[in-house]
């Protein structure tokens, strides 16, 4: 019963193993410039924390074969898109809001907008429409 024991135990931290790499190659080939990374697991999503070449928080999402689901960079309101931030000072009439640019692959970039300590994020694409995202991490 011991060998059984032990033998699944190898075949699993065998098997996790292999899944980590994989997905450490992916994170790796799409951000070699990475710094300071951090890596947490749930739900068979693998979250890397790490700070980029602009020195900005950044948290990049895997599935558990590797694939990248998307990446939220922190942004300073300077970098934002003029159209965006024109539309959340209009319709929101807010002089101050954090924002995350969303990266996801082949779809356009969204922009993650937290007006105050509203608990609802409103998602933007560059043109400063409003859109919906169903972000998993959020």
């Amino acid at each position: 019963m011991k060998k059984l024991f032990f033998s699944l135990l190898l075949l699993s931290s065998t098997v996790i193993f292999a899944q980590n790499a994989q997905i450490q190659l992916s994170f790796q080939k799409d951000y070699p410039e990475a710094r300071d990374v951090r890596w947490i697991q749930t739900n068979n999503q693998w979250h890397a924390t790490y700070r980029d070449r602009y020195d900005r928080n950044n948290d990049a999402y895997y599935d558990q074969n590797g694939n990248r689901w998307d990446t939220h960079i922190a942004w300073d309101r300077k970098d934002v898109p003029p159209n965006v931030d024109h539309r959340i000072n209009r319709r929101y009439h807010a002089n101050e809001y954090r924002v995350e640019r969303i990266e996801r692959p082949a779809s356009r970039p969204l922009f993650q907008i937290r007006i105050g300590t509203r608990s609802r994020p409103v998602y933007m694409d560059e043109d400063g429409r409003k859109r919906r995202y169903r972000d998993h991490h959020d």
